[in-house]
């Protein structure tokens, strides 16, 4: 599910779930080592790149080289 609902938590959906792929301290990643770190908070792989696309989508994050790069802390 992509947003809260009445059926839905917030921590269920994939706006509540974007939070597990941005990790501190970190400016690059590959998306296999991203994964590997964070898969385990999600049901499956199309869930887990469906919030890689909304965090791309937002402007957090670029994809560079088959690595995936944090921005928007660096633009503040």
């Amino acid at each position: 599910m992509l947003v809260p609902s009445k059926v839905f938590t917030l921590d269920n959906s994939i706006i509540g779930k974007v939070a597990f792929l941005i990790i501190d301290n970190v400016s690059e990643i590959s998306l296999r080592e991203l994964f590997d770190l964070r898969g385990k908070h999600f049901n499956d792989i199309g869930e887990f790149i469906l919030a890689v696309d909304v965090l791309y989508i937002l402007g957090v994050i670029e994809l560079r080289k088959g690595l995936i790069c944090y921005v928007a802390r660096n633009k503040v």
